[in-house]
């Protein structure tokens, strides 16, 4: 047992004012109470979280076998993020997929379906940076609002066909219950599709619809939005090919990682919300699963990734026993019916 001290004592009487204490724990040489969990557990756990934090303690409320433990560590010491190396990152990837669509437009230019190739470039670069940046930024404004410290985006710079390999946000301290943790992890993903539905029509309303004769080169594969947004807007004969404005690319671009992004692994967004609906027993089975799937897609260097993500140590959110609101449920099946529409296996073929 942990025997109580001045400050033991003075954290134990301001925890029993949130929870009923049955206990008090050395958890590893950190002060630690079992204590019963009310049904608005939720709530108590973001007030106690406030109370505490000029102390420069993290409380965490964990699930041990048959008791619930309410730990203390050290606050993570303050963030000091840099924007300079984001707005940098940024203006790299801008040129990176500027130059991906200025190369890929150069063939639609010679066969006279678009005027330049920098307006195919400018219109592939912008339209996947909308959808990248309102995808990252939909997890920045909610990490902002549920109290998480979380960076500005990271873009990633990558060479041509594609540009780059999205972006990434790094939080300091975990969310504070599971519902914030659906909440920051769904929010990019319905954000970025939100962006990628009107990308995609406007690319398909100026592509071009031609004989499949006429046509050599690479045949993308269409995730089932892709396919529903041709056949309403285009109604292109079976024995014709959509030679895709780089518009269209963009929002293709935009799904692919939309999809990636939600398989059920690890800490990807998908991983996320499969941790807070559902734990972290089956948060561990699942992430293999997605091991599974992005092997099966193609995915291969993302099922690699994974596999190496798998090496740490998920820490889940604070409050880990309250369970998410219903609420959350449905947040986890728009981003699995999000998932199912646009996933792109990656099998190309030829004519």
């Amino acid at each position: 047992m942990f025997h109580l001290d001045g400050e033991l004592e003075n954290l134990h009487r301001i925890v029993s004012e949130y929870f009923p204490v049955t206990g008090v724990l050395d958890d590893a040489g950190r002060p630690a109470f079992t204590v019963q969990v009310p049904a608005d557990s939720k709530a108590r756990f973001l007030a106690l979280q406030r109370r505490v934090e000029p102390t420069g303690l993290l409380p965490l409320l964990r699930r041990r076998d048959d008791r619930v433990i309410l730990a203390f560590v050290p606050q993570p010491p303050p963030a000091r993020w840099r924007w300079q190396a984001n707005a940098a990152l940024f203006l790299a990837t801008l040129l990176t997929t500027f130059a991906a669509g200025y190369i890929n437009a150069q063939g639609l230019v010679g066969d006279g379906y678009l005027r330049s190739a920098v307006g195919g470039g400018l219109a592939f670069s912008l339209s996947l940076m909308a959808i990248l940046v309102t995808h990252e930024m939909g997890h920045k404004v909610i990490s902002v609002l549920r109290g998480v410290d979380s960076s500005l985006p990271y873009f990633i710079p990558m060479v041509p066909p594609l540009g780059t390999m999205g972006a990434i946000i790094i939080t300091r301290v975990p969310p504070p219950n599971r519902d914030a943790l659906i909440d920051v992890g769904g929010a990019g993903p319905i954000a970025g599709f939100l962006v990628a539905i009107p990308v995609l029509i406007l690319g398909v309303l100026n592509s071009f619809v031609i004989r499949s004769t006429d046509f050599q080169g690479v045949n993308l594969p269409e995730p089932l939005l892709l396919r529903w947004i041709i056949a309403w807007f285009l109604h292109p004969p079976q024995d014709a090919v959509v030679l895709g404005h780089p518009m269209l690319f963009a929002g293709w671009i935009g799904l692919l990682v939309t999809s990636i992004n939600l398989l059920p692994a690890s800490m990807l967004d998908g991983g996320h919300a499969v941790r807070a609906l559902l734990g972290a027993r089956v948060h561990r089975v699942l992430t293999w699963v997605g091991i599974a799937v992005a092997f099966a897609l193609g995915y291969y260097v993302m099922a690699l990734l994974i596999a190496v993500m798998t090496r740490r140590n998920y820490p889940g959110p604070l409050d880990d026993v309250s369970p998410p609101s219903v609420s959350r449920a449905v947040i986890g099946v728009i981003l699995a019916a999000i998932f199912i529409v646009s996933v792109v296996p990656m099998r190309f073929s030829l004519r």
